[in-house]
């Protein structure tokens, strides 16, 4: 996952508050919306400590063109922890990622309790492959 970000990786929270002032937004968005993939960087809190998030949204049919999933693949979130980079991949259930959808994925990372490493599957089936 480390060597598909088309970004340099951001692992100190400080230099991701710098930049985040400096644009004045809530995240770093690489790339134009809507699309089927999107690449971002955002704050949250991984095993009681705050983190950045250097992490990939897309579509579930996107994710299917390079990866072998099921018929009827589930949501997911995917965490690897390499040294001191969070990484996060999540696969949505929808045709487009556009700024609102993408806003909501945020809350949800930032609000689920029980995050760890590895793919976390959730919700109910594609209905978009």
């Amino acid at each position: 996952m480390l060597n598909e970000m088309p970004f340099e990786c951001i692992s100190e929270v400080n230099d991701l508050h710098d930049k985040l002032t400096e644009q004045q937004t809530n995240y770093l968005l690489k790339g134009e919306l809507p699309s089927v993939k999107t690449y971002l960087q955002f704050e949250g809190i991984f095993n009681n400590q705050i983190v950045v998030w250097n992490a990939c949204v897309c579509t579930m049919e996107e994710h299917a063109r390079g990866h072998e999933v099921l018929d009827d693949p589930k949501q997911f979130i995917d965490i690897q922890v390499k040294g001191d980079m969070h990484l996060l991949r999540v696969g949505l259930n929808v045709s487009l990622i556009d700024h609102a959808m993408l806003e909501r994925t945020i809350i949800m990372i930032r609000k689920y309790k029980r995050l760890h490493q590895g793919r976390h599957e959730y919700g109910l089936r594609s209905k978009t492959l």
